[in-house]
């Protein structure tokens, strides 16, 4: 009897065991997708910024001279155009918090979508666990 209960608690820790380091395994490869899915929306931020950037630049040094030309003078043009930048220097420094609080939540958002798609997969083996096993007080 000693005998048998030795071989069921060895097996009883070596499945423990198992199961912890398969938990541990998923928890890395999670995080390791968790990892990549971040530096891919920083990546793809990093780029859509530099390229408006120089648009933006580009689009501002035309109106410049477009309205240096308007004026006579490319100085009132360019002038002008500082005015428009000062401007909007001046918008995002008024809405700094809802700035920073939408860039947040998309962070959170990307992190979190792969633990959504955990709990709607879990959700979904628990309920054809009680479809298969049926009502248990009917």
């Amino acid at each position: 009897m000693e005998k048998k209960s030795e071989l069921f608690f060895d097996k009883v820790k070596k499945d423990v065991i198992a199961y912890f380091e398969l938990k541990f395994e998923y928890f890395k490869l999670s995080t390791y997708e968790r990892t990549g899915k971040v530096f891919g929306v920083l990546s793809y931020g990093l780029i859509l910024l530099f390229t408006a950037f120089f648009a933006f630049l580009f689009i501002f040094l035309s109106l410049g001279f477009f309205l240096g030309e308007l004026f006579d003078s490319e100085g009132l043009g360019f002038i002008s155009v500082a005015a428009l930048y000062l401007i909007s220097i001046l918008i995002i420094v008024f809405y700094k918090k809802k700035i920073v609080d939408k860039v947040e939540n998309e962070i959170i958002a990307a992190l979190m979508s792969n633990d959504d798609k955990n709990n709607e997969r879990q959700d979904d083996e628990k309920q054809q666990t009680t479809d298969a096993v049926g009502d248990i007080n009917g």
